[in-house]
C-alpha cells in the first residue's frame, strides 16, 4: 500500500489510532481529554508518529488518508451541553410540550407558534423571532407542518434580509426541510433541533481538529465516518451524522470480520472504559435502524442497531439497598478508575480486575502507564465492608455481577431475534472486550469468541474500511432521478473527487408503505485487510508464567500468563489463562480454550463445544 492511512476512533476513556504503514499496523491508545478533544487528537497524532519513528509533519506528508470517528456530538446530547435553541413552528404539528423530541433539545419559553399562513409568512413572523433572539437563542429552527412548507423558506429569507450573516447579531438559522426528507413533519422538525443542537460543538471541534493537519502539512481533507456508514470531509459532514460514529465503525469492522471468515451472524462486544455496545449481525449485515433514535426521540436519520448494556472498565459498582449493582454510573477517563491514579476514589471494574489480578500493573498499556493496585483497594474497602466481605471477594463478587447480568440481557436480546446463542460467534474488541468477552459471551450461551489483534482499537481499525460516501433520496416522483444524481455529483466534487472517478448506484425501496428512490455516490479510500502483519508498540518477550489469578464464580486458581507472541499459529492453550498484548489482555477462564489462527486473531472456544 502507497502512503501512510491514519484512522482515529475517540471513545469515552481512550483515543484509539489505527496506523498503516508499508502494509505494517501499528495501534496506538491515547487518554481521552474530554475537556477538549482535540488534545487527545493531537496527543494521538504524535503517539502515531513516535510509533513510526517519524514527526508529525514528516508522517502527514507521507499520509493518503485520515479518517475519524468522532464522540462529540454522541457527548454533547449526553452531557446536555448544546446551545440554547429557538423554535418556531406552525399550529399543525403536535404540541411543542407533549413532542419529546422538542422537550430534549428547546426550554419551554424558547418555542414560538408561526402565524397562520396567507401567502406571506416571513414578515409576521418577525416579532417571533426577535423575541426569541432577545430572550437567548443562539441557534433558530424554522419548522412547519407538510401544509405550509413554503412558510420555511419565507421566514428564512425575512431572517436573512434583518439579521445578515455578517452582523454579530446573526445566529444560524435551519429549515427543517433541508435536513432530512421525510414526509413525517413531527419527525423532521425533532430531525433539525437534534441537528441544529450539536451543530455548534461539532464544527467547533472538527474544523479544529483538521486546521491541525492542515497546520502540519496534511494536504488532503480530514474524513469523517458517518453513522450511515460513508464518510465526507468536514464541510460536507452534517453533524447530526457523526452521533454515534465510533459504534458505527465498529460494525463495519465486524462486517469485514463476518464476511472473511464466513461467519453468517456474528455477535459483537464492544467493550470500552465507559459502555459495552452490543450488534447482531444477520447474514453478515450491519443492523441498523431506518428511524434511529437518540435516546427516546425518534429522527429522521438512520442509525445503527445497538444495545447498550451500559457497563465498561469505568462503571462504578455500588449497593441499592442490599443489591450489588455496576453502573450506569462511570467514572470516564476523569477521574477514572481508582487505580490510574487521576482522582478516582469508587470502585470501578477495572480497580476489581487489578485486584483479581487479570490486570497487572507491569503489563497494562505496555507498563507506559502507571496502575496503582493500593488505589484499587482502597476504593474498595467501603464497598467490601458494606457486603461483609474481604477485597478480594468484593471484587470477585462484582466481576461475578457484570458478567452474569450482561450475559443475561444478550441472551434474551438473542432469543427475542430467534438466535440461538450457541449457533452463533462473538467478536470482543475495545479495550475490555478481550478482558470480559469470554464471560459475558459464556454467560449468554454463546461458545466461541475471536479476538482480532488489533482489538483494543477495533473501531479505529472500522474506519479504516469505510469509503467516501453522499447520497440523496426521495418520495418517487418527487424528484426526478437526474436531478438526485445532480446533487451526490455536486457533493463529490466538493470533495475534490472527479466526476468520472466516482460510482453512482441508484435504487428503490419501501419506507412506512412509500415508495421512494435513492441515488448513492461512492469514492473507494485505501483499506488495509485483516491479515496485514501487525507491530506491538513494545517488543514482545515470549515466553510463560504462572500467577494466582480469581477468576468470578471459582475463586483463586494458578493461572498461565503469557504474552501474545508467545501464542504460536496452531499452538491451543487451556484455561485459566491470560494472554497480554501492548494494549489489552485476554482473559480466558476454565473451561475454555485459547488458539492463534493464521491472521494473527485469537480463537476461544468453550470446552462444552468441543465435547
Amino acid at each position: 500500500m502507497a502512503g501512510i492511512t491514519i484512522d482515529i476512533d475517540t471513545g469515552g476513556t481512550f483515543t484509539d489510532g489505527f496506523v498503516v504503514r508499508d502494509g505494517i499496523a501499528h495501534t496506538i491508545k491515547t487518554l481521552t481529554t474530554p475537556h477538549d478533544l482535540a488534545v487527545c487528537f493531537r496527543e494521538t497524532m504524535a503517539n502515531a508518529a513516535q510509533a513510526l519513528g517519524m514527526t508529525v509533519p514528516d508522517m502527514l506528508r507521507e499520509t493518503v488518508s485520515v479518517r475519524y470517528a468522532t464522540t462529540v456530538g454522541t457527548n454533547t446530547v449526553v452531557q446536555r451541553r448544546g446551545p440554547r435553541i429557538g423554535l418556531l413552528t406552525d399550529a399543525e404539528l403536535p404540541a411543542a410540550d407533549k413532542d419529546p423530541g422538542v422537550r430534549m433539545f428547546v426550554e419551554p419559553a424558547m418555542v414560538a407558534e408561526l402565524p397562520a399562513s396567507n401567502g406571506a409568512a416571513g414578515a409576521p413572523a418577525l416579532p417571533a423571532l426577535r423575541g426569541l433572539l432577545q430572550d437567548g437563542a443562539r441557534g433558530l429552527v424554522v419548522a412547519c407542518s407538510d401544509d405550509a412548507a413554503e412558510d420555511e423558506s419565507a421566514v428564512a429569507d425575512t431572517f436573512a434580509e434583518h439579521y445578515p450573516k455578517h452582523c454579530l447579531d446573526s445566529v444560524p438559522l435551519l429549515r427543517a426541510g433541508e435536513v432530512a426528507a421525510d414526509p413525517d413533519a413531527a419527525r423532521r422538525r425533532s430531525t433539525a433541533l437534534f441537528n441544529a443542537y450539536l451543530h455548534p460543538d461539532v464544527a467547533d471541534f472538527l474544523y479544529r481538529a483538521e486546521d491541525y493537519l492542515r497546520a502540519q502539512g496534511y494536504q488532503r481533507p480530514l474524513r469523517i465516518v458517518h453513522n450511515d456508514g460513508g464518510a465526507a470531509r468536514v464541510a460536507r459532514t452534517i453533524a447530526g451524522k457523526t452521533y454515534n460514529s465510533g459504534p458505527m465503525a465498529g460494525l463495519l469492522g465486524a462486517q469485514t470480520v463476518a464476511r472473511h471468515y464466513g461467519f453468517g451472524d456474528l455477535v459483537t462486544l464492544d467493550m470500552g472504559g465507559t459502555s459495552l455496545d452490543v450488534g447482531i449481525l444477520r447474514a453478515g449485515e450491519v443492523p441498523m435502524r431506518e428511524r434511529g433514535r437518540v435516546e427516546d426521540v425518534e429522527i429522521s436519520f438512520p442509525l445503527p442497531d445497538l444495545v447498550p448494556l451500559g457497563v465498561g472498565g469505568g462503571s462504578i459498582a455500588w449497593l441499592d439497598g442490599s443489591e450489588l449493582r455496576v453502573g450506569p454510573r462511570s467514572a470516564g477517563a476523569l477521574p477514572g478508575p481508582a487505580c490510574f491514579g487521576f482522582g478516582g476514589t469508587e470502585p470501578t471494574i477495572t480497580d476489581a480486575d487489578v485486584i483479581a489480578g487479570v490486570l497487572r500493573p507491569e503489563s497494562f498499556l505496555d507498563g507506559s502507564m502507571r496502575i496503582d493496585r493500593k488505589a484499587a483497594e482502597r476504593a474498595f474497602e467501603p464497598l467490601a465492608k458494606e457486603l461483609g466481605l474481604s477485597v478480594p471477594d468484593a471484587a470477585e463478587r462484582v466481576l461475578a455481577v457484570v458478567h452474569k447480568e450482561a450475559g443475561s440481557r444478550l441472551a434474551e436480546e438473542l432469543r427475542q431475534r430467534g438466535i440461538d446463542p450457541a449457533s452463533v460467534a462473538a467478536l470482543g474488541f475495545g479495550g475490555n472486550g478481550a478482558t470480559h468477552g469470554v464471560a459475558i459471551a459464556a454467560a449468554a450461551g454463546i461458545q466461541e469468541l475471536v479476538v482480532l489483534p488489533f482489538a483494543p482499537v477495533f473501531s479505529a481499525y472500522g474506519a479504516s474500511t469505510v469509503d467516501i460516501r453522499h447520497r440523496h433520496e426521495s418520495v418517487a416522483g418527487e424528484l426526478s432521478t437526474q436531478t438526485l444524481t445532480t446533487r451526490v455529483l455536486r457533493d463529490m466534487r466538493s470533495e475534490g473527487i472527479p466526476e468520472q472517478d466516482v460510482e453512482v448506484a441508484v435504487s428503490q425501496f419501501e419506507r412506512d408503505g412509500v415508495a421512494w428512490e435513492r441515488v448513492e455516490a461512492s469514492y473507494q479510500l485505501p483499506h488495509v485487510g485483516l491479515a496485514q502483519p501487525g507491530t506491538d508498540s513494545a517488543a514482545a518477550s515470549a515466553g510463560s508464567a504462572q500467577q494466582p489469578v480469581r477468576w468470578a464464580g471459582h475463586g483463586e486458581l494458578a493461572t498461565t500468563v503469557l504474552d501474545g507472541a508467545a501464542l504460536r499459529g496452531g499452538d491451543s492453550l487451556a484455561g485459566p489463562a491470560l494472554v497480554d498484548s501492548s494494549a489489552t489482555t485476554c482473559a480466558v477462564p476454565p473451561g475454555w480454550t485459547v488458539a492463534r489462527d493464521e491472521n494473527g486473531a485469537l480463537r476461544l472456544t468453550s470446552l462444552a463445544r468441543s465435547n
